[in-house]
């Protein structure tokens, strides 16, 4: 117990005044890492750089649309589908990818 308490405190400079909160924080603190670079690899895979935490806006990463939020070109997507549906405008071949 004194080595492992002299240990972390010339790291971190915490001294443990008994095991139980020297295991915690053994235990605490990969399992802190862990979690934090799993969310990084979640925030990675679902592209949330895309997101302005300024503006709080959505943008899509590619821009298709012009620099339009994506509800705003979702519905146009869906304008553009209930005039083809209506039969007003003729269907084209283009198909655009929402996500």
């Amino acid at each position: 117990m004194v080595t492992a308490n002299r240990f972390w405190s010339q790291i971190f400079g915490v001294a443990f005044s008994n095991k139980r909160w020297l295991h915690f924080f053994m235990l605490f603190v990969p399992v802190t890492g862990l979690w934090m670079s799993a969310l990084g690899v979640v925030g990675l895979a679902l592209n949330l750089r895309a997101y302005d935490f300024v503006y709080q806006e959505i943008r899509e990463a590619e821009d298709p649309f012009e620099g339009k939020m994506i509800n705003e070109a979702i519905a146009d997507h869906l304008s553009a589908i209930r005039l083809v549906v209506m039969g007003v405008v003729k269907p084209t071949n283009q198909s655009y990818f929402l996500f």
